[in-house]
């Protein structure tokens, strides 16, 4: 079957549909934009603006569907933090009505998400120049521990009525990986829009899977539905994401113990279940060859892969290699 339909959230009315997870909201987005979206048929180039860090498959999905991809400032390397200054600068002095994708929260890779009241800028500077927020949840609940709260910035767009397109998946929150469970919702304008759009997905949908997978999505329906499950299934989100916080506090608290050079205030700083550690190429290959701690390239480490048995030996190696190649790091 084929789960699509229109529903009003206050005044703007969103259609949704289920998809192949995120992934294939955001190719069932792209596909729907390349073909329907009105700025980019007037000039014919597709482009979507992304993040400098951002999840790796992002590029791929969006160019797989015909459409440039090109990157905005995101993450401080100096500070280990979001940029916020370059990235509202950024995305104010793109062309009107660009596409810009978005995290909603614990940003893959970083971990580094926008405030509230960075988020109600945002919305302001989306607003003033006509943009198309697109918005991946991967992780709804794992920043804060609170689902409402994470995505609070797509309510805070929907409420402005700002265009946006809306994908997330059931894989993490409901441990529904290999269900592929996934949802993309559009902001529409009008009913009729909304008709309109709706079969649309229904046609993108029945050439690109022909029908969404059936057992994952009625385990979500049925949690959902019920009360007792779903305040249940809040409450273990909530664990998760405490869970993920006690142990960014353990690897902070363990480099600290160790005199590690630097300042290690990011890794409580950042969210969810990655976090950009800091370390360069450099050090991550040593940190691999010498320790057998495997990180990212790019310096990501996953919080989720951390536990009581491998967070001291992740400390202290982290730690050796810092020390090691500090002098030459600091040149």
């Amino acid at each position: 079957m084929i789960l699509i339909g229109i529903m009003s959230i206050a005044l703007p009315l969103i259609v949704s549909a289920q998809t192949l997870g995120a992934s294939g909201g955001c190719h069932v987005g792209a596909v729907l934009l390349k073909k329907h979206y009105g700025p980019w048929n007037e000039t014919g180039n597709p482009e979507i603006f992304l993040p400098t860090d951002s999840w790796l498959n992002h590029p791929f999905v969006f160019q797989s569907a015909g459409i440039k991809t090109s990157l905005l400032p995101y993450f401080s390397s100096k500070t280990n933090t979001f940029d916020f200054v370059k990235f509202s600068e950024a995305i104010r002095s793109l062309p009107t009505q660009s596409v810009i994708l978005v995290q909603s929260g614990a940003q893959n890779p970083t971990g580094c998400d926008p405030s509230p009241d960075q988020w109600r800028e945002l919305a302001s500077i989306f607003s003033e120049r006509g943009h198309l927020a697109f918005f991946d949840a991967a992780y709804p609940g794992f920043a804060s521990g609170d689902i409402d709260t994470d995505l609070a910035g797509v309510r805070l767009f929907a409420e402005q009525e700002i265009p946006f397109i809306f994908v997330s998946t059931y894989g993490k929150s409901f441990g529904l990986y290999s269900e592929r469970v996934g949802i993309i919702s559009v902001l529409v304008p009008s009913e009729q829009a909304g008709k309109n759009i709706e079969t649309q997905l229904s046609l993108l949908a029945r050439s690109e899977s022909g029908a969404p997978p059936d057992f994952g999505s009625k385990i979500v329906e049925t949690v959902l539905s019920d009360e007792t499950l779903e305040s249940q299934w809040r409450h273990e989100v909530r664990d998760m994401a405490n869970q993920l916080k006690r142990r960014r506090v353990a690897l902070r608290e363990g480099l600290e113990k160790f005199e590690t050079p630097g300042s290690w205030r990011h890794i409580t700083e950042q969210n969810g279940m990655f976090s950009y550690v800091g370390l360069s190429v450099e050090q991550v290959t040593l940190l691999r060859d010498k320790y057998h701690v495997y990180l990212q390239d790019s310096g990501r480490i996953s919080i989720a892969g951390l536990n009581s048995s491998n967070i001291d030996h992740t400390a202290r190696s982290i730690s050796a290699v810092v020390k090691a190649t500090y002098d030459l790091s600091a040149l």
